[in-house]
């Protein structure tokens, strides 16, 4: 049954694999050989190019749709038998085992408004991820030791303000946003140590507050940065910062057993938040954000169905303005006075993903549920709430184990203070805030995505996305959005 209702939803979306693409899956599934296929289950010839995928190994590396591939430990080291260049000529194996790992991604997510919003129209952007990974554990012999740098190149123009409303606060396009004309904007730059049998686990350096709290690789199966990779309308505006933002910070990470974890960090709340290009260190703090999680990652029933539960939430203690109340109480149209300092601020959330249903071997082989819930606490952030719902369901189609059909669904709530001020200013004749036409109050994103494995290290997500209330008012129609994330890692 649970295959028909995905079947169902793959014809109502008019999308079918190709047949270029299941040739592409077959020959990686077919070894050119018998000593190929030798080398391949057992290790050995691990210095040539694997142009054969084995079972095994796409069974125990079946998650392939994240864009975010080197955000998570899950999906860190993306496998050769998922990277266009494979092991380069053993180069990259040979790497590896002296310790050093690198990435080198490019991807694009190009989008059209084909119907509503302000006008129709179509935009590109991209992203190339650069990084790498040194693990002094292989190099020098220094147990448990490791150091992280990644970043970014953007480029691009942004839908959601060219032809769906005129303000940012929903961005179609994930990849879309700071870091645009810079040759390399560092993202984070930390080193990993680990203790105890690798129970305990601590961080320090430059990154963003909340790349490790309150995500998950698989909010980016969507293309939507409402989805990917974390609850935006807890970051937007905040300290708490995420991609592609630089803080300096640490975190501890404790893993008591019975698959618990319980995790706390400090961060400067930076007025620079890395500088342009992300090489800023200075550190001129005003105030620090204290994020903290516990979290439950169980494995259920014969099929070994995993799951991710978490509780969490973050306490900025820096200064902020009002944006409705002014010093004295009054609204600040009323008194003209400047908005009444909130000396902190926050949010905390939960949620969880759980495979239900389940096709076959491979990691993310099966029908998996998704939904977070967060909200705001504070007169100065820009929303109230987000509750997001999704739906994934990978590895249906047999033979293509890595493909994923998924739908999300999210609804964002405005600062009612916002809405307020906005609607006093519309009573007064005045221009509204962010140039809207409207007050704001809230708005709807379902997202339509479907991960298709076109060969090795390149995927293909032909994405539907439909906005209700664009802006967060009736301004402008409901918008339909169509169309892709391309992935070609290196």
């Amino acid at each position: 049954m649970a295959r028909w209702v995905v079947y169902s939803l793959l014809a109502m979306f008019g999308l079918a694999v190709s047949s270029a693409g299941g040739r592409a899956e077959s020959a990686l599934e077919k070894p050119a050989g018998r000593t190929s296929r030798v080398a391949l289950l057992t290790g050995r010839g691990a210095g040539q190019d694997r142009v054969a995928a084995p079972v095994r190994e796409r069974e125990r590396t079946g998650m392939a749709a994240s864009a975010l591939g080197s955000t998570w430990p899950e999906v860190r080291v993306v496998p050769e038998d998922d990277r266009i260049l494979g092991a380069i000529g053993g180069l990259r194996t040979r790497l590896e085992q002296h310790g050093f790992t690198f990435t080198l991604t490019y991807l694009t997510e190009s989008l059209g408004v084909v119907a509503g919003g302000r006008r129709r129209g179509f935009d590109y952007t991209h992203q190339i991820v650069m990084g790498g990974d040194l693990d002094f554990e292989k190099m020098a012999r220094i147990r448990g030791l490791s150091f992280h740098m990644l970043g970014i190149q953007r480029a691009g123009r942004n839908v959601a303000t060219d032809y769906m409303g005129v303000t940012p606060l929903i961005q179609p396009q994930e990849d879309y946003g700071v870091g645009g004309g810079v040759l390399y904007k560092l993202v984070y730059m930390y080193a990993e140590q680990t203790f105890l049998n690798r129970t305990v686990t601590v961080d320090f350096g430059r990154m963003p507050a909340n790349m490790k709290f309150g995500t998950s690789y698989l909010g980016c199966y969507a293309l939507n940065m409402i989805t990917c990779a974390h609850p935006s309308g807890l970051s937007n505006a905040t300290k708490w910062r995420s991609w592609p933002f630089s803080q300096w910070g640490m975190l501890a990470r404790v893993k008591p057993g019975h698959r618990l974890y319980a995790q706390a960090g400090l961060f400067e709340s930076s007025p620079t938040e890395g500088g342009r290009a992300g090489f800023d260190f200075s550190f001129a703090q005003n105030g620090f954000v204290v994020p903290m999680e516990v979290g439950w990652e169980p494995v259920l029933g014969a099929g070994k169905m995993p799951g991710h539960y978490k509780l969490g939430g973050y306490v900025d203690s820096s200064d902020h303005p009002d944006p409705f109340i002014s010093t004295d109480g009054r609204p600040k149209l009323v008194s003209g006075l400047p908005g009444r300092v909130e000396r902190q601020r926050g949010a905390w959330y939960v949620g969880g993903d759980q495979m239900v249903y389940r096709y076959g071997r491979a990691a993310n082989q099966g029908i998996i549920l998704y939904g977070i819930a967060g909200w705001n606490v504070g007169a100065s952030l820009p929303n109230r709430s987000q509750y997001t719902l999704g739906i994934i369901s990978q590895g249906m189609i047999p033979g293509r184990i890595t493909d994923a059909v998924s739908f999300f669904w999210t609804r964002q709530r405005v600062n009612p203070a916002i809405t307020s001020q906005q609607t006093m200013q519309m009573e007064e004749g005045l221009p509204l805030l962010n140039g809207v036409r409207s007050p704001q109050t809230s708005f709807h994103v379902l997202e339509l995505t479907y991960t298709a494995f076109v060969s090795r290290g390149i995927k293909l997500l032909p994405d539907m996305q439909y906005i209700i209330r664009p802006d967060a008012n009736h301004v402008y129609p409901n918008a339909l959005l169509m169309g892709f994330r391309l992935l070609a890692q290196l």
